[in-house]
């Protein structure tokens, strides 16, 4: 009599616990994401949180001089968790004769496929940081990384990373401030770093590339806690069976979203490689015009757009919608932008166009929104 024993099926626990055993291995920036279960068991797919403004540097008062409160003001961002989902099919014939593991190995894939999908995503958050986290520089090199460590304020020190690919590195092996994988220390944030510079371990990734959407190649170097993934639901896996096709379908989904939650422990080494149209992004990046007085605005630059060191924000106010800028061309007609604080005349202006703009007046980023000018 022929039994039909476990050997036969495809056990949706093993599978599942080889997926879960797997994950996490090819997320380069895992170790430096904090994990965040709020959502774990809870009702509802959205984290709220709130981003405080700064309330701007102190001002020098006169004796007996008033002064003015300011107001703490702080904004709500909101994250909702994402589905990652993967699927493959393995047919009787090829887990019974196939050569090898097939499950084991569909498993692995599976996993590896959900962790390039959380990857990208926290590459993405990196790629979102904002200029004012940026150091321009036409290459890396250790005297770029200390200038750029600079951005980190009074807390330079501390674990870092500097994520960079492998032309990055090549260059860095050649600097004579370069400590090679053997002298480093034990305590590190990523076992697999290549070296250090100025105290940031070195790792090598394919995502550190000219990105089509920011038009700039971004090296980063990012303190642990810098990024969160937040998760809803550990892996999950089900298994279908087609007895009709005499084969198994494995669905494997992981529910969890990656988000930037502190720009402050985030430095970019920047190049600009052409000019990025933000217009699509302006309202939730924080770029906007306010009433001023009777036929006056206010053109506002988020803090964290702020001009990187040789660059400014010029605007322009006028009639026209369309995108304003040319990458390489320098930019005339733009006046600079004096602060949120200053008021403009708008009157009979429809549009603002705003620009950053290099030494030369070469735009790299471009964006425009309406204009909102006091009755």
């Amino acid at each position: 009599m022929s039994v039909t024993t476990t050997n036969n099926l495809i056990i949706p626990e093993v599978v599942s616990s080889l997926i879960d055993g797997s994950l996490g291995d090819g997320v380069t920036l895992l170790p430096l994401a904090e994990q965040d279960d709020t959502l774990v068991g809870q009702p509802g797919d959205t984290l709220k949180f709130p981003v405080f403004s700064y309330i701007g540097k102190a001002a020098v008062v006169a004796e007996n001089g008033q002064i003015i409160p300011g107001q703490l003001t702080a904004s709500m961002k909101s994250v909702t968790v994402h589905k990652y989902a993967k699927a493959i099919s393995i047919s009787d014939e090829a887990r019974l004769s196939g050569y090898g593991d097939p499950v084991g190995e569909g498993s692995r894939q599976l996993a590896h496929a959900l962790d390039h999908a959380v990857d990208d995503d926290l590459f993405q958050c990196l790629n979102d940081v904002g200029v004012a986290r940026k150091y321009v520089s036409g290459a890396i090199s250790a005297d770029t990384i200390a200038d750029a460590l600079t951005l980190f304020g009074e807390d330079p020190e501390g674990q870092k990373v500097l994520l960079t690919d492998a032309a990055g590195l090549a260059a860095l092996r050649k600097d004579p401030d370069f400590v090679g994988r053997g002298d480093m220390g034990e305590e590190l944030v990523m076992h697999g770093a290549k070296g250090e510079v100025w105290g940031c371990e070195i790792v090598i990734t394919n995502k550190v590339r000219d990105n089509a959407r920011t038009r700039e190649k971004n090296y980063f170097i990012v303190k642990p806690g810098a990024l969160r993934l937040v998760n809803k639901q550990g892996a999950l896996v089900e298994i279908q069976r087609e007895p009709e096709f005499m084969r198994d379908n494995i669905f494997a989904s992981l529910h969890c979203v990656p988000y930037l939650y502190d720009e402050s422990k985030v430095v970019a080494i920047t190049q600009f490689t052409g000019l990025a149209v933000l217009t699509g992004d302006a309202e939730r990046l924080g770029f906007k015009t306010v009433a001023g007085e009777s036929g006056k605005t206010r053109v506002i630059v988020p803090e964290s757009w702020a001009a990187p060191a040789g660059y400014r924000w010029v605007y322009a106010l006028n009639t026209a919608a369309a995108e304003e800028g040319a990458y390489g061309t320098a930019y005339t007609g733009g006046t600079n932008h004096a602060g949120n604080d200053a008021q403009v005349a708008a009157s009979g202006k429809t549009h603002c166009h705003l620009l950053l703009v290099d030494s030369d007046n070469k735009p790299v980023k471009t964006l425009t929104v309406a204009v909102h000018a006091g009755a």
